[in-house]
């Protein structure tokens, strides 16, 4: 079945079966930062961006995302400038991502600067609490969104 989307900003055919997941279509097409964890959409590790909001990418059939945007962490780095105010947040709270599960915390520190510019302890928690915390604690993953969140407002300030 072919499967036209919007991947990373470049309109694209993808040939699959229907039922095929949104993570096992992206890495047989080489995005490995959509890592797969529990496969059953709670640990976060295969996260990306679908129309803008952090989607586990192992529950979501490839039929479901004709004509959708779906944003990878790869190209995610290189263009969003939401990116470098995400990494300054939690280097400035002492996370060091293992690289497996950035995908879930990245995204969705992403969501919750863009929905909450100012979030509140409550609103953070109910997010994350589906994220598995494997290379960091909780507390440390708060500190990080919420500096995060205050790099973000500084340079909306700016500009």
């Amino acid at each position: 079945m072919q499967i036209p989307l919007n991947l990373n900003d470049d309109k694209i055919v993808l040939d699959a079966e229907a039922d095929d997941s949104l993570l096992t279509v992206l890495r047989r097409e080489k995005y490995f930062k959509v890592k797969c964890g529990c496969d059953k959409g709670f640990c976060g590790n295969c996260t990306v961006l679908l129309n803008d909001k952090p989607v586990s990418s192992c529950k979501i059939p490839i039929s479901l995302v004709r004509n959708e945007n779906v944003e990878t962490l790869e190209y995610f780095k290189k263009n969003n400038a939401f990116y470098a105010d995400i990494q300054s947040g939690f280097k400035e709270a002492g996370m060091n991502l293992c690289g497996y599960c950035e995908a879930g915390k990245i995204f969705t520190t992403y969501w919750i600067i863009k929905t909450y510019p100012h979030p509140e302890l409550k609103n953070i928690q109910n997010a994350i609490k589906h994220l598995d915390c494997c290379c960091t604690d909780r507390t440390t993953f708060i500190n990080g969104i919420l500096y995060a969140a205050a790099f973000n407002h500084s340079r909306m300030e700016r500009s």
